[in-house]
This record gives structure tokens, sequence and C-alpha cells, in this order.
């Protein structure tokens, strides 16, 4: 039987009592969804993955129960770009070197005034992601090196905070 993976994104945005919530279906393997009167039973127990930004606290009770792995972003700047390199070359296989480099040496700085200043969020994995699914579909500007896209595209992407503009 193929596995079942579940994924639980940002659970920290969702209502405060949701985890609670999961732990008694997943504990049951068994729910009942809106609009039914008879349970849905899980065959086999499913891999639930669950993220999360830490904006709110989760029970204890629920934390308890999960395998946690922290993904923290390396400060150093260049662990950070071999780090986000990595990760670009999983998601878009034929961009080139240069490319995702300089799309995480771009995130670096962004990231690194916005620490200096004390900016939340930090840009990081989500805004080095979508400036390469930018670049990549830019098709209007193939006439151009894929590094000059990146570089006029960037701005919109990265320097969320007006005072980095």
């Amino acid at each position: 039987m193929p596995w079942v993976v579940v994924l639980i994104d940002e659970i920290d945005k969702a209502e405060a009592e949701l985890p609670n919530g999961l732990l008694d279906a997943l504990g049951s393997r068994a729910f009942v969804p809106a609009g039914r009167s008879d349970p849905v039973q899980a065959r086999q127990w499913p891999l639930v993955v669950v993220t999360t930004n830490e904006e709110r606290r989760l029970p204890d009770a629920f934390v308890r129960r999960c395998v946690v792995h922290m993904m923290r972003i390396p400060d150093n700047e260049a662990d950070f770009i071999t780090w986000m390199v990595a990760r670009g070359r999983v998601h878009f296989p034929q961009a080139s070197d240069a490319v995702l480099t300089l799309a995480a040496e771009l995130t670096y700085q962004d990231r690194d005034a916005c620490r200096r200043q004390r900016l939340r969020p930090l840009p990081g994995q989500a805004e080095y992601l979508d400036l390469l699914r930018a670049v990549a579909a830019d098709d209007g500007g193939k006439e151009r090196a894929p590094e000059d896209r990146l570089q006029d595209i960037a701005k919109f992407f990265l320097r969320k905070h007006p005072g980095l503009r």
C-alpha cells in the first residue's frame, strides 16, 4: 500500500483549538467531516508533516507527540548562499549556477539589511524561490541575460520594507 502523507502548513495561523483537535483525530485515526454523520476511518497511519512559523505557541500536549525538526537558515553569508543554491537547484534544475548564486546573494543582502535595522520578517527561502520562479517565467526578457533580468526583478521580491527601497 502506498504511503499517505498529510501536510498541515503553518498550523500556528489556524484556530487555537486545531492542534488539540488533530490529536483526537490522529489518535483515533478517524474524523467526522462537516456535512457527514459517519466518520472517515484511516486504513493506515499517515505521515503527518506540520509546519509552523512559531508566530504562536503550540499546546505542549501537541508538541510532545511531534518529532521536531528545526530548519535554521545559516547566518554566515557563504553558508547561506550555499544552502540557498542547493535548494534552488532542486526546484529549478535548469537554472544556471550564476543565476542561483546571484539570487542567493541578493536575498542575503536584503536579509542582512533587515537584520541590521531590526526589520521583520527577514527575507528567506520563500523570497529566494519566488525570485527564481519569476526569472524562469520572464519570457519577455529572453534577449537579456538571466542575471540582468534577475537584478531588475529582485527589487519587487526583496526589499519589502519601505526603508530599504
